[in-house]
């Protein structure tokens, strides 16, 4: 029997029941990461990489709905946030050369969760949501690199979380192939593999639904929306 481990909700887990009953667990939501296994011992050391606990937080995140989270005041917390005006949206429709997007990103010590000390944002024309939200942690990385303190990178997207702490080491370790597709946006996932290289050791990731209520949710939605109405 195949042994199943389940990250990211109520049900976090290592199980040997049958998938049927397993299946059940992860239709949650937030949706979490699962992944089926042949050996427990496989599954075990998976979901050991995927929730910290060999100590790795770069290959995990935290859940954070509400937006509601401890501060470390000893390290900082970088909100990202991306998104497009997509009006070809629409029965299928793509994003338009004309639609604008834009990222941004804003920074706060631990110790000082209501101000910003630092925030950056950009604009363009045609871009989809999914390589807003990929800029915006690119910058973040960038910004982390300048410190040597502890750094929590902040986002409502599960594509760039996911992506950052799982996908991209399949990718990278199959030649930046997957079996399903080519890989999108793959020249900015090879520049944020090539980052954590640097950061791994003292990077970890918190995942919260979007437009959660906290002041740096709010701040970098008010800041990538400027940078579109500046576009």
């Amino acid at each position: 029997m195949k042994t199943y481990a389940i990250v990211g909700n109520q049900f976090e887990g290592v199980y040997t029941k049958p998938w049927p009953e397993v299946q059940k667990y992860t239709q949650t939501k937030p949706a979490p990461k699962y992944k089926g296994f042949t050996t427990k011992a496989e599954a075990e050391q998976w979901f050991a990489e995927m929730t910290g606990a060999n100590g790795n937080t770069a290959r995990t995140y935290e859940v954070a709905y509400d937006g509601n989270f401890t501060w470390d005041p000893k390290r900082y917390y970088i909100f990202t946030d991306g998104g497009n005006r997509n009006t070809g949206n629409i029965a299928g429709g793509h994003v338009k050369s004309t639609d604008k997007a834009a990222w941004a990103i804003a920074i706060y010590p631990g110790n000082q969760p209501h101000q910003a000390v630092f925030t950056d944002s950009g604009a363009f024309l045609g871009r989809t949501n999914n390589e807003m939200e990929l800029f915006a942690l690119i910058n973040a990385l960038k910004q982390a690199a300048k410190v040597p303190e502890q750094v929590t990178i902040v986002s409502d997207s599960k594509y760039v979380l996911d992506s950052v702490t799982d996908w991209m080491y399949n990718w990278q370790g199959n030649g930046w192939q997957k079996k399903t597709g080519e890989i999108a946006n793959l020249e900015a996932w090879k520049l944020v593999y090539d980052l954590m290289q640097q950061l791994a050791e003292r990077i970890s990731f918190i995942w919260v639904k979007g437009h959660a209520t906290s002041d740096g949710n709010v701040l970098v939605d008010q800041l990538l929306n400027q940078a579109m109405d500046n576009l």
